[in-house]
């Protein structure tokens, strides 16, 4: 069985050298994938490709990747039973269960188009003659690291909202369900989200430690157990990195 592809700049690559992790069906028990161990080489690469993408995302206004994040709303929408079909095979849910987590993921996607109106920022005086302004900006290259339970709407919960700011995301999705991903990646380049923007890289603990380690990654979000949750933590605070680890 081949090895699924990582997306870098735009392109599904495959890499090369690398050892695989196999992705099996826990309701048959048959191997249905294969995902390769990326390095931090690879994070590299996609941390690159991020940052020129970075100055044209987010030189856009805050209304056009809203309105990407429309099209892509809409396109899960259509596709919704196609993905609900990935989860129960890479993931065991019961076909209701699998379109709930399609549904709930997708509403956070609809909640990130209403951004242009809440994140507007503040201008209060605070004293005579004396105003601050609040205002909201793109941190730049940032990580979102997630699990295997809810394989849409996990990356959900922080994908749209860091696109519609105006960030680049690498994702790392669990090495146990990467196919619900590989599939909506495919779904925001119909969007239209240039390349660069969004960003997979399949691997394991490299991947991770490397996306907490690396200087150009501005902020990292984890989504997992309570034990790697404190490693992630303890690791970007190491470094001053921004870190949200659940």
């Amino acid at each position: 069985m081949s090895m699924l592809p990582n997306f870098i700049n735009g392109e599904f690559v495959v890499p090369t050298g690398v050892a695989t992790i196999d992705v099996v069906s826990p309701s048959t028990g048959v191997k249905i994938a294969a995902v390769p161990r990326s390095t931090s080489s690879h994070v590299d690469e996609a941390v690159q490709a991020a940052r020129e993408a970075f100055p044209a995302w987010s030189g856009l206004t805050i209304k056009a990747r809203a309105a990407i994040m429309f099209k892509f709303h809409s396109l899960v929408d259509t596709h919704s039973a196609e993905l609900a079909a990935i989860i129960v095979r890479e993931n065991g849910k019961n076909l209701a269960e699998a379109l709930a987590d399609v549904a709930k993921g997708n509403e956070t996607v609809e909640w990130s188009t209403s951004l242009p109106q809440l994140a507007a920022g503040r201008q209060l005086e605070v004293s005579r003659g004396v105003m601050c302004q609040e205002t909201r900006e793109p941190l730049g290259v940032v990580a979102a690291i997630v699990p295997f339970n809810f394989p849409a709407m996990v990356p959900m919960w922080t994908i749209p909202i860091s696109l519609t700011m105006g960030n680049c995301v690498i994702l790392k999705p669990s090495e146990k369900v990467p196919l619900t991903m590989q599939r909506m990646v495919e779904l925001m380049v119909t969007a239209g989200v240039p390349p660069g923007v969004f960003q997979i890289v399949h691997g394991a603990a490299e991947v991770v430690t490397s996306m907490c380690d690396h200087p150009d990654i501005s902020a990292v979000s984890f989504v997992g157990s309570s034990k790697v949750a404190e490693i992630v933590t303890k690791r970007c605070q190491a470094v001053n990195k921004r870190v949200l680890a659940l």
